[in-house]
């Protein structure tokens, strides 16, 4: 298809180079073929006449193939100075085992040793060790998270029970978008709720048997979550930015791995225990860090309302 092209643009030009070229030309053979119209009788053209009229037309076809090579000749040195081959030949006739990719790669890699172009830096992580103290008695349940963007693990649900007028488990840590479930196992009326301000929510009145409401977190922080029936049924939800988080261990150690480089926020909290975070260089090694929490007891809350519990508190 391209060489089609290459040779009808060929003739084109060649035939309107033709025509500019040889005006004279023509304009002689048009007033010689006038002349011998006018001079000669009526009758046949003599063969003299034939023989020369023939070399005439060979003489102009030469002539016009002379002139449509050297335009296919123009036509080719113009193209591989475009590819930027230079004097190779047009892609389209080069061999099909060459690979296509090999100029981009080479000439990437050449532009990659050039000064002033760096190579894009590699993501590194690194690992964080640590241990955490706590003063003035200790803590059942301490996490570790880290702070602010990060890797996401695969969010799933939560169920928090509410059984024996107690929410069941007490304490979880859940990334940010967990869908968290009550269902309500007792015979008595129960209205979740919690006034936390990332994560706001009332699920109402409903008891066992009821279908079990549930509502989404999305606000990172702790979620302090309540009925509003029964003033001693509490739970907290930590609600935490993305994956890297972790309980700490019953000797107070903990590890967390695949932590990107960097500094980091990170974050220890108990929900006996008010949080404590600090700033740590993450390298692509281990970096150690300690924290220590200093333990509170749990103060009253109001009911949805904003109101102390009434006599109904059980």
């Amino acid at each position: 298809m391209m060489m089609s092209n290459r040779i009808v643009t060929g003739v084109l030009v060649g035939l309107a180079v033709a025509q500019l070229a040889l005006p004279s030309r023509a304009e002689e053979v048009g007033a010689g073929k006038a002349e011998k119209a006018e001079a000669a009788p009526t009758g046949p053209p003599t063969r003299a006449e034939l023989n020369k009229l023939q070399a005439e037309v060979r003489e102009q076809r030469q002539l016009i193939i002379e002139m449509l090579q050297t335009e296919q000749q123009r036509y080719d040195m113009l193209l591989r100075l475009m590819r930027g081959q230079g004097a190779a030949p047009p892609a389209a006739e080069a061999s099909p085992a060459a690979p296509s990719e090999a100029p981009a790669t080479d000439a990437a890699h050449k532009a990659a040793k050039k000064p002033g172009i760096a190579a894009a830096p590699e993501h590194h992580v690194g690992a964080v060790d640590g241990r955490v103290a706590v003063a003035g008695g200790g803590a059942a349940e301490v996490y570790v998270y880290v702070d602010g963007h990060g890797p996401q693990g695969a969010r799933k649900g939560l169920e928090i029970r509410q059984e024996g007028r107690q929410f069941s488990p007490r304490v979880a840590v859940v990334p940010s978008g967990t869908n968290v479930v009550f269902p309500n196992f007792d015979s008595v009326y129960h209205n979740v709720f919690s006034n936390s301000p990332r994560n706001t929510f009332d699920l109402g009145t409903y008891q066992a048997g009821d279908k079990a409401r549930s509502v989404t977190v999305t606000g990172p922080g702790v979620v302090e979550v309540y009925c509003n029936l029964h003033q001693k049924m509490s739970a907290k939800i930590l609600v935490v930015p993305n994956a890297l988080f972790t309980k700490v261990r019953a000797d107070g150690t903990f590890h967390l791995d695949n932590v990107p480089s960097g500094t980091r926020r990170l974050v220890a909290w108990s929900p006996e225990t008010k949080p404590v975070a600090q700033r740590v260089e993450v390298t692509g090694g281990t970096t150690q860090v300690s924290f220590s929490l200093e333990h509170q007891d749990p103060a009253a809350h109001p009911n949805k309302f904003g109101q102390a519990y009434g006599s109904y508190k059980d």
